[in-house]
């Protein structure tokens, strides 16, 4: 499978995929690149994983952490409005390692004019990959399904309301399980998958009227869905302490998440506006497997929170 790097590895994507290629070749050469690698097993027995520090904010790190490799798999910061530059750094760095391919995480839905602060980052990042002269492969992921089923939905069971800034637009949600699956097997497939962009999706293009039906159904209570205006949403973050601007050391949300509104909200704005209204087959495509349903995520996710969901579950 060649000698992979996997940046941004002590996240949750990580672990996945790092499983996954463990579980195809116990024997693979891996590379886990993060900013925090004591939240990483190093390699023992016959797992031959090397552990690096590597900050996308630091060259030098990467330089260092991507020294020998030859795939790298280049999951995404969370520095909104500076993935651009920690981005470019990555790939230079790829450059300078002599990686012939990256396999990268954008977001469904790119194109320029989206107003999805996060669109508008992976957007440059596309275009900078396409000029760096390796080989890519783009992969568009939708909205998580735990994400709309732990975060959105289940604190509708007690309210009774869904309440969102997206309008009557419609998303495809899919699982963590399924870009995880979409994104090992692009590392190990890389030739064939090479300059491709999927959008990772769900098989159901959906708004939130199904989706509060769906988790009314789920959850054996009523749950509506309220469109409300972007103003409102942004009251409510507010009203809950969730930070307007993502600060990479502010702490964490209840559920154990790093959000910040300016991002959630003009992602609610994009989904009204239609920019996530994309639904493809790009998952079975790659896996030959059939994607997860909203509904099946949603049952098996429905009493945790959303921090407390790992891959034995989802």
């Amino acid at each position: 499978m060649g000698r992979i790097v996997i940046s941004g590895a002590s996240g949750d994507l990580g672990h996945r995929v790092t499983d996954l290629l463990l579980a195809t070749d116990p024997d693979a050469e891996l590379t886990l690149v993060t900013r925090t690698p004591e939240k990483l097993r190093q390699g023992g027995g016959k797992q031959r994983l090397r552990v690096c520090r590597g900050d996308y904010r630091d060259a030098g790190s990467l330089d260092a952490a991507y020294s020998g490799g030859e795939i790298l798999f280049l999951i995404s910061g969370l520095n909104l409005g500076r993935r651009v530059s920690e981005h470019r750094n990555a790939i230079s760095a790829a450059q300078r390692a002599g990686i012939r391919h990256i396999v990268y995480t954008s977001v469904g839905g790119v194109q320029p004019n989206n107003p999805a602060l996060s669109s508008q980052d992976h957007c440059q990042t596309e275009l900078d990959l396409r000029a760096s002269g390796l080989t890519y492969t783009i992969l568009r992921n939708s909205l998580y399904s735990e994400i709309v089923s732990n975060v959105l939905v289940a604190p509708g069971v007690e309210t009774g309301l869904l309440k969102q800034a997206t309008g009557d637009g419609f998303i495809a949600p899919v699982a963590k399980s399924d870009v995880a699956g979409s994104a090992a097997t692009c590392l190990l497939q890389n030739e064939r998958h090479a300059g491709a962009v999927y959008e990772i999706t769900g098989s159901e293009l959906l708004n939130f009227h199904d989706i509060a039906e769906i988790g009314t159904e789920v959850h054996h209570a009523p749950i509506k869905y309220a469109p409300v205006s972007a103003e409102e949403r942004l009251a409510f973050y507010d009203s809950v302490g969730i930070p307007r601007t993502y600060d990479p050391d502010m702490p964490p949300s209840a559920d154990g998440h790093m959000w910040a509104s300016d991002e959630l909200i003009s992602a609610e704005v994009a989904i009204a506006e239609g920019y996530q209204a994309v639904m493809s087959h790009h998952v079975k495509h790659i896996t030959g497997q059939e994607p997860v349903s909203l509904r099946s995520v949603m049952e098996r996710c429905k009493s945790l929170r959303y921090d407390e969901i790992g891959a034995q579950v989802s």
